[in-house]
């Protein structure tokens, strides 16, 4: 099985290692093999559509490419929707639920926010078309940084366990259902290829507990490229090198030389990473400028096309 094998694909991982860069890479691969794809921001984030040169639209879908599309769910939006999903009539949410009362009380809530964002994609999940097929063949979730990415996928459980019965419970349990099922949801955990947050993935993985059957894919973001040569062939070229010579020589093997190092030392804990996580892995490589383009997107897609539709 692929990681779109499954409908729902949660990416998390520690803060900065890149995995909105690699849910919006997952989701342009999903769409060229032909699915209809949705890529869904959380907590109010918005940072996929620029990386297509389009303008986010929130809480409503966005096309960013063909079959590719957007949306950023917020919790106060989610929590809006699905009360009045509940009570049918919006005058009745605006009278009891956005009052200076009910605003604190819901925020007060433990794992309220992280749930009714969870059920969104539920929802979006079992929408259909009206010709009855499902509307979304692949939604990507770019969830949380590392603990609230699993605090966000353990909310349906929790507020089972907080309500323990009444329609809040049933409709937790069956969002749980689907989250917790390796047959509906595979789980992609980014890294990159430093020590701490190679620590922190394995802490993450082993926190999942009997969960970890969802991860489906390890991605290794901004792994350096290998020069090629050897560093003690390039120091004994340049002390071959008759005085007086040029001083960007010593530069240049200074370069190399520490290049290589860093070369090593992702490696070594790549290797750790793949010791410790039973599971397929793929790197990325480092792109040198800040802002990335829709160019290098399609360069990861490439990348990761053969890990997750082979």
């Amino acid at each position: 099985m692929t990681v779109f094998s499954q409908r729902i694909v949660v990416v998390t991982g520690k803060g900065g290692v890149g995995k909105t860069t690699v849910a919006a890479s997952l989701g342009l691969a999903a769409s060229e093999a032909g699915r209809r794809t949705l890529v869904v921001e959380t907590s109010g984030a918005q940072h996929i559509a620029p990386l297509f040169g389009v303008e986010s639209t929130g809480y409503t879908p966005v096309a960013l490419h063909d079959k590719l599309f957007t949306l950023s769910i917020t919790p106060e939006a989610a929590i809006e929707e699905y009360i009045i999903q509940q009570v049918k009539f919006r005058k009745v949410y605006e009278l009891v639920f956005e009052n200076r009362v009910m605003g604190p009380f819901l925020d007060a809530v433990p794992g309220l926010h992280d749930a009714v964002q969870l059920g969104k994609v539920f929802d979006l999940y079992r929408e259909t078309t009206r010709w009855g097929r499902p509307a979304w063949d692949t939604i990507v979730v770019d969830a949380p940084a590392t603990g609230h990415g699993l605090a966000m996928l353990d909310a349906a459980r929790n507020m089972m366990e907080l309500t323990r019965a009444g329609p809040l419970y049933e409709n937790n349990r069956i969002v749980h259902e689907v989250i917790d099922d390796p047959n509906h949801t595979a789980l992609v955990l980014v890294s990159l290829p430093e020590s701490m947050p190679v620590n922190e993935t394995i802490e993450l993985y082993d926190r999942l507990g009997p969960g970890r059957n969802r991860v489906k894919l390890c991605v290794l973001n901004q792994r350096l490229t290998d020069l090629g040569v050897d560093v003690d062939d390039l120091e004994a070229a340049v002390a071959s090198v008759a005085e007086p010579r040029d001083a960007s020589l010593d530069e240049a093997l200074g370069f190399a030389s520490n290049w290589q190092a860093r070369v090593g030392a992702q490696q070594q804990a790549a290797d750790v990473l793949r010791q410790h996580l039973p599971t397929r892995h793929v790197s990325l490589p480092r792109v040198p400028r800040h802002f990335l383009e829709t160019a290098d997107l399609r360069a990861f897609t490439g990348l990761l096309g053969a890990e997750v539709t082979a």
